[in-house]
């Protein structure tokens, strides 16, 4: 009888893991706000699995945490490049061919719970996609089937229930990469966010296969640990609401689940990018209205945004707007400091103090545990 008391109270103790609680974020039952960065890579593309995994993020994550940050967003197969392990075919056969995929990705998130730190892991990017490989799992079902079954299992059964997992997103701006064109089904006419430069890379791939490929790897996500968190991370507000006559929201329950086929394709929360045009906002953009504007029913995390491309508006400024306008976190663009819209560390550090200590809008200071 003793055992099985000991066992009943050791199966009732669980992680702490991000959840939703209609538009704001929790952990541990407690209303938060994500105040973090993007790394959102070391070495593009090649920093898990093959050898590559070479302690840099776990260093970065210690430098995050310290500074006050206690959530970071980083890209994970890019554009599959060095993972996964396809075959000649272009099917994929496993994470990597060294075994050591998973266990890097782990290590990523053991550091980010010893430094109060979640992580949000980014498979693959649409908005710069030259893989072939890559391309032909959003366009072919029975590839994107191989990945899911070979690979993406195998990282979900070695993560799961990991309280730093914050969520996983399918795919970076996928609107870089999607045709523009209308359709008799308003989920995947695209002609509206189109006007809004979507499409820039010319991969002209369907929305309707975009939605299809998220919706899957939700769903398989969600099939092995139903309480990690998905997302996607849109290049702007335009293609994740349907509140102003720029935008149409391609991502709700009913467009993924139906491009999936079944339940459970869905997001659990939003996530916008946002840097100025020509030094000024574009219409509607995050930092010029609340998130309750964009009339959603779920959390808004603005995903990248950077001081040097916010129209003059300084770090401590943006993070405290978003704070204090609905928004349930932000992350800045990014750690590694490259290319035009990006801040130092240095700055990104300092930002990340602004907030410390603050409740009013949501726990800033959290223990990930």
């Amino acid at each position: 009888m003793l055992f099985l008391i000991l066992l009943a109270l050791l199966g009732s103790t669980s992680a702490n893991r991000l959840a939703t609680s209609g538009s704001d974020l929790t952990y541990g039952g407690q209303k938060v706000f994500l105040n973090g960065v993007n790394i959102a890579w070391n070495n593009y593309g090649y920093d898990f699995g093959n050898g590559g995994y070479d302690g840099t993020l776990e260093t970065w994550v210690r430098e995050i945490g310290g500074a006050g940050g206690n959530s970071i967003r980083v890209w994970v197969h890019v554009e599959g490049y060095s993972t996964p392990a396809f075959d000649s075919d272009g099917y994929v056969t496993s994470c990597d061919t060294s075994g050591q995929f998973e266990g890097d990705v782990l290590k990523l998130l053991n550091a980010g719970q010893q430094n109060g730190v979640l992580v949000t892991l980014v498979l693959w990017n649409g908005a710069y996609l030259t893989n072939q490989n890559a391309i032909n799992l959003i366009w072919d079902d029975s590839k994107l089937e191989s990945y899911i079954s070979n690979c993406l299992n195998s990282l979900m059964n070695t993560i799961k229930g990991h309280p730093a997992l914050a969520a996983i997103e399918a795919v970076n701006e996928p609107e870089g990469s999607v045709q523009v064109a209308s359709d008799g089904n308003w989920c995947y006419d695209t002609t509206t966010i189109g006007q809004s430069g979507a499409g820039w890379t010319g991969k002209n791939i369907p929305m309707q296969r975009f939605l299809k490929f998220i919706g899957r790897q939700n769903q398989a996500v969600r099939s092995i640990d139903s309480a990690t968190l998905v997302t996607i991370g849109s290049w702007g507000q335009f293609a994740q609401n349907d509140a102003y006559s720029n935008s149409h929201n391609h991502y709700t329950d009913s467009c993924l689940n139906g491009a999936a086929g079944g339940s459970n394709a869905q997001l659990s929360f939003y996530q916008m990018h946002t840097y100025d045009w020509g030094g000024s906002w574009s219409p509607d953009a995050p930092f010029t209205v609340s998130a309750s504007n964009y009339n959603l029913d779920k959390p808004i995390v603005i995903g990248e945004f950077a001081s040097v491309c916010a129209a003059g508006t300084s770090l401590p400024d943006l993070y405290e707007y978003a704070y204090t306008h609905g928004y349930t976190g932000a992350w800045t663009w990014h750690y590694v400091a490259t290319g035009d819209c990006s801040d130092s560390r240095d700055a990104q550090r300092q930002a990340l103090g602004h907030l410390s200590g603050r409740t009013d809008h949501g726990t800033v200071d959290f223990t990930v545990q």
